[in-house]
């Protein structure tokens, strides 16, 4: 059993400036900060002109978990993120993510693009989450991906203020 995830964000900036943000060290650095959970990483950060190759660790803070994750992480809830992009011709960028979540059998992947879009852009994820654990796989599976779409939109906010800030 899998549970999709979609995410889609606009910009006020070109798909270039975007990508940029998305894929400075000290952008990621300071969003990992701000919105990581406990021990967040910068775990490799890859970028030349084929494009970029960033991995993160984040955490879901135990107390906001329910008791059917608690039960198999013990813990916070911790996310490694492996993303890529790579430059499209003709513009914008397309990428790739995968997610493992530590005491979980489970995985997300999936992919993403940033394009142009009028005067400013737009980011669209598409993927899936797979929790395989009998019973209550597609329960664990509704909360990782709410956990994953709640923090997609706090990095929005986050990199829009960093937009914002010039």
């Amino acid at each position: 059993m899998s549970r999709r995830i979609t995410h889609r964000a606009t910009w006020d900036a070109p798909a270039e400036e975007v990508y940029a943000e998305l894929v400075d060290a000290d952008h990621l650095r300071e969003r990992l900060a701000e919105l990581g959970g406990n021990d967040p990483a910068l775990l490799e950060h890859a970028v030349d002109d084929s494009g970029a190759r960033l991995r993160l660790r984040h955490s879901v803070p135990v107390e906001f978990l329910p008791s059917v994750v608690r039960r198999f992480t013990g813990d916070d809830l911790v996310l490694d993120r492996h993303e890529t992009w790579t430059p499209r011709s003709g513009g914008g960028y397309d990428g790739t993510f995968e997610v493992t979540v530590r005491g979980l059998p489970g995985t997300m992947s999936g992919t993403q693009r940033l394009s142009d879009n009028g005067g400013g852009a737009v980011t669209e994820v598409d993927g899936q989450a797979t929790v395989s654990v009998p019973m209550v796989g597609g329960k664990i599976e509704g909360v990782v991906v709410e956990q994953v779409g709640n923090l997609l939109d706090a990095e929005d906010a986050f990199t829009r203020r960093r937009l914002a800030r010039g």
